[in-house]
């Protein structure tokens, strides 16, 4: 599970409480038969294929979720739909690591966040 912050602090949003739960959201899942059946034989479960801006599902819910602790829901919606407009997922995985690692959000992810702030104030 990845975390995220997305606080206001004065009138600076920074990224706040989103969680990214990764295993499990991409790849492509095998499901293995019971009994002796050969590997090359075995049953694959593919997921759907996405567009590279599609966020999982799970994902988009524990972001509504977080962001809608402390901002209303058309802050939190206008948010993600910029995000998901502006990153793909594996953009999106990435800006989330770099700000765990350093503990800086990017300025164009603040500017996203402004955006939206004074959008719905």
């Amino acid at each position: 599970m990845y975390i995220l912050s997305l606080i206001a602090f004065s009138r600076y949003i920074f990224i706040g409480t989103f969680l990214l739960i990764v295993s499990g959201v991409s790849g492509v899942t095998i499901a293995h038969a019971e009994g002796n059946t050969p590997a090359s034989q075995e049953p694959v479960k593919q997921e759907p294929v996405k567009p590279a801006n599609e966020y999982p599902q799970e994902v988009v819910r524990t972001f509504m979720k977080g962001c809608g602790f402390t901002n209303s829901k058309e802050f939190c919606t206008c948010s993600l739909d910029k995000l998901r407009s502006q990153y793909t997922f594996a953009e999106f995985l990435k800006i989330d690591t770099a700000a765990r690692e350093t503990k800086q959000v990017p300025k164009e992810v603040v500017d996203i966040f402004q955006s939206c702030r004074s959008k719905v104030s």
